[in-house]
């Protein structure tokens, strides 16, 4: 007759399990009994015997328990472009130069972009050098148009919000970021939240991209 485990007995087995080197996370379901063992990747083992093993301590012997092995997936590839950061400067009377640095596959990408001084139009500067440098990210491969971009006050704290489009079916995107005392940073995070949700399709993986191994 097929063995049959209390909670107590099945919980003991599931510790012993996961116990064993690799093992993630275990399962037992029945009688008849199907052992579910999730181990994590590039760790070796465990090998189906090891875990047999361990059930026959327990009093399942061969033939009374099924074993499944599986593998936690591969962490995805990374797919969303580094914010590094934001300046703006004011060369001379009336103008500032704005430098947004961004990284992805291990390079660095810099837009800069020139143009009237002025708060509200430095945080357009620094949102227009944003999207300068996701152009030598893509290097071509998706435009965005710079439509707006407004810093306001919600909930007690500040805010930009920055509104694009892209040359992907004419979306728009718009994206938020909170701004505390740096808004220059907050206009560079704002439109890399609008633009990743179309650059994820695009990053998926690094071949064909700047910066990509060979």
């Amino acid at each position: 007759m097929p063995a049959t485990l209390d909670t107590a007995a099945l919980d003991s087995v599931r510790t012993d399990l996961e116990g064993i080197e690799g093992v993630h996370r275990a399962f037992l379901e029945g009688p008849p009994y199907t052992v579910f063992v999730i181990a994590e990747r590039g760790v070796p083992g465990p090998a189906e015997m090891v875990v047999h093993a361990v059930l026959a301590r327990h009093g399942l012997g061969p033939g009374e328990a099924q074993v499944q092995v599986s593998h936690l997936a591969a962490p995805e590839p990374r797919r969303r472009v580094r914010f590094v950061s934001a300046t703006v400067a004011t060369p001379r009377m009336g103008r500032a130069h704005a430098a947004v640095e961004l990284e992805w596959a291990g390079r660095t990408f810099l837009g800069e972009v020139e143009g009237e001084s002025g708060y509200a139009l430095e945080l357009r500067l620094a949102a227009m050098a944003t999207l300068a440098a996701l152009d030598q990210v893509m290097d071509g491969r998706v435009k965005f148009q710079m439509v707006g971009i407004k810093p306001f006050r919600a909930f007690d704290a500040d805010v930009v919000v920055a509104l694009v489009r892209s040359d992907v079916d004419g979306k728009s995107l718009i994206g938020a970021a909170l701004a505390a005392d740096e808004p220059y940073r907050a206009a560079s995070v704002a439109v890399l939240n609008a633009t990743n949700r179309i650059l994820g399709n695009y990053l998926s993986n690094d071949e064909g991209l700047p910066g990509a191994d060979s």
